[in-house]
């Protein structure tokens, strides 16, 4: 299901490009672990985020999209200025990564579309949705797990969910194959990657 904020003209920025400042300042004042998943070399919600943009597209690189977008596709994203240029950027991302352009429909679109439904169903919490949580992200990549076990910590805390993908699994949107397991642990009101031995993760998108 598409959004309808595709659909419809943008609206003029102004007001809205105020909104869109204030939806990231909000993120910023959150917990520091709580969007999406990430790993070495991730990018922070804050430098995913394009505050010249309404609330429709401000984020749209966080979580899931900004792990397909190529490093080429995030830059220039970062530089567009109004609803009406990223409403194009959209749809022609999504348009370079139909596999067959003569028939109808993309299904590749309609799978992160889908996906991303149903991870706002089942991972939101505090506030943030869930298509751009770590359990958001990696449930639009490569689809539901094959297998959900949890772990006891032993440095104590929220029980470690773990997600486990059999070894061949599909290639992901994303093109690579997902790792064999992913580790979650929720930290006062939310969910992000498990990092043994460590802080929570910071929240942002892995780089190619």
């Amino acid at each position: 299901m598409r959004c309808d904020a595709e659909r419809r003209r943008p609206v003029a920025p102004g007001a809205e490009r105020r909104l869109a400042l204030a939806a990231a300042l909000v993120l910023l004042a959150l917990p520091w672990w709580t969007a999406c998943a990430g790993g070495p070399g991730t990018r922070s919600v804050a430098s995913a985020t394009n505050s010249q943009l309404g609330p429709a597209y401000a984020q749209w690189l966080v979580g899931a999209a900004g792990r397909i977008a190529t490093e080429d596709e995030r830059r220039r994203f970062m530089t567009l200025s109004d609803d009406f240029a990223a409403a194009d950027f959209v749809e022609s991302f999504w348009a370079r990564r139909d596999p067959d352009p003569e028939t109808p429909g993309n299904p590749v679109r309609e799978t992160f579309e889908q996906r991303t439904a149903e991870a706002d169903r089942q991972f939101t919490e505090a506030g943030v949705s869930g298509h751009k949580t770590a359990r958001g992200t990696i449930y639009v990549l490569y689809g539901a797990p094959g297998r959900t076990d949890y772990e006891v910590p032993r440095r104590g805390g929220s029980a470690i969910e773990v997600w486990f993908y059999p070894d061949d699994a599909p290639v992901g949107l994303d093109g690579r194959r997902p790792d064999g397991s992913y580790r979650f642990q929720k930290v006062g009101d939310v969910t992000g990657l498990y990092r043994p031995g460590g802080p929570p993760p910071r929240p942002g998108v892995r780089p190619h």
